[in-house]
């Protein structure tokens, strides 16, 4: 009588043991994504890269995971549960939009910040009042309460009087700017806030005794005083020959020399920049902490939600978009890789609702704007 074969257990295959190997390397890279936002780049400058990479390494693990699926393994396991570990990433990434809508309070006020790349989109010819006119016309339509504004350029014969036309224009008779670097005649480099309400406080932040990287106002809103960060933290610094050779890298493959010094310089400058943003953040985060008064925090960061960056800042306030927002929310639209870098931040004792990007191209960045509500009475 002729013995029944027991089948045996499918066995892997080469391809899909290297397969599985690719899987684990990109588990790992998963991992230290996390790990990132949690410890500072003046301790590892090669973690935030993994933060930086995080939507890539999200698609790609969603990607494996598929694959195993629809092989019948069970080794999608592995990619699920990185996934789900991270939960609270995605969330930072992507809001699907089901929260519920709140009616504007009386007490309620409406800001929008916005990197206006110098009021000219990095057009060489500053005084050209094109672009300005219709970033100006833009935030007049809008009429937020409050508008703080980073990269704010202008070359005007009479600066004061050209910022105080704009304070009329907007309909905010109250202003206060940080210049980033010394003052020069004839013109404007500065972060700004122009307010609906009295600003009876303002100091500039500085960075290494070198430049102005934010400005501090105390706003008299009702009976209530609130203290506004408006902050444009450290960027890459990238110049025209680093998006050249990122734009045309796809022509380079021949120049092996040209690729290996080109991606050095921008790794070097990506590191420098991240280790000044820590810096940066660990003197803002003392400042909010010392704050007597409630906190919005609004600006460029020059920093994704998965950073250590935002993680150190949404410890102490709340992300208006993850609160009131909806989609992918991505700020950035020059000439890398599309990111959420501009951010409304504030502390509990308001509420937010109503966050949207404002997908307006005179930049190279979106406006975002949010209504802020208290939520309580302030305590005497």
């Amino acid at each position: 009588m002729l013995k029944q074969k027991i089948p045996s257990k499918r066995r892997l295959g080469i391809f899909n043991i290297l397969v599985l190997i690719l899987n684990g390397i990109f588990i790992i890279a998963m991992l230290l994504s996390y790990l990132s936002v949690h410890i500072s780049p003046e301790k590892s400058w090669l973690l935030p890269f993994f933060g930086l990479g995080y939507p890539i390494l999200l698609i790609i693990n969603l990607f494996f995971m598929l694959y195993w699926i629809l092989r019948k393994r069970w080794l999608f396991i592995a990619s699920a549960v990185v996934i789900l570990a991270g939960w609270n990433h995605l969330g930072r990434t992507f809001q699907v939009g089901l929260n519920p809508e709140r009616q504007a309070s009386r007490n309620g006020f409406s800001i929008i910040s916005y990197n206006v790349k110098n009021m000219s989109n990095d057009n060489i010819n500053l005084v050209e009042p094109e672009i300005r006119e219709k970033i100006i016309g833009f935030l007049v339509s809008d009429s937020s309460d409050i508008v703080c504004l980073q990269e704010f350029v202008v070359i005007h014969r009479d600066p004061e009087a050209f910022i105080d036309s704009v304070s009329s224009l907007l309909g905010l008779p109250y202003h206060a700017h940080a210049f980033y670097k010394t003052k020069r005649t004839k013109y404007v480099d500065a972060i700004s806030v122009f307010s609906r309400y009295p600003i009876i406080n303002s100091n500039p932040i500085m960075r290494d005794h070198e430049y102005n990287y934010g400005i501090m106002a105390d706003l008299l809103i009702g009976r209530d005083t609130v203290r506004l960060f408006n902050m444009h933290l450290e960027s890459v610094r990238l110049r025209h020959e680093d998006y050249s050779f990122i734009t045309g890298l796809d022509l380079q493959f021949e120049k092996d020399e040209k690729i290996q010094e080109g991606s050095l310089r921008i790794i070097k400058k990506l590191k420098s920049a991240f280790m000044r943003r820590a810096r940066q953040v660990g003197y803002l985060t003392e400042a909010i902490k010392d704050s007597p008064y409630p906190v919005i925090l609004c600006g460029d960061f020059n920093d994704t939600p998965n950073s250590y960056t935002y993680q150190q800042l949404t410890r102490l306030l709340t992300d208006s978009f993850k609160e009131s927002g909806s989609g992918f929310g991505n700020t950035y639209i020059g000439k890398l890789p599309s990111f959420r870098i501009d951010y409304i931040l504030h502390d509990d004792y308001f509420i937010s609702s109503d966050y949207q990007r404002k997908t307006i191209s005179l930049s190279d960045h979106y406006p975002v704007s949010c209504r802020l509500m208290p939520q309580e009475p302030r305590k005497p």
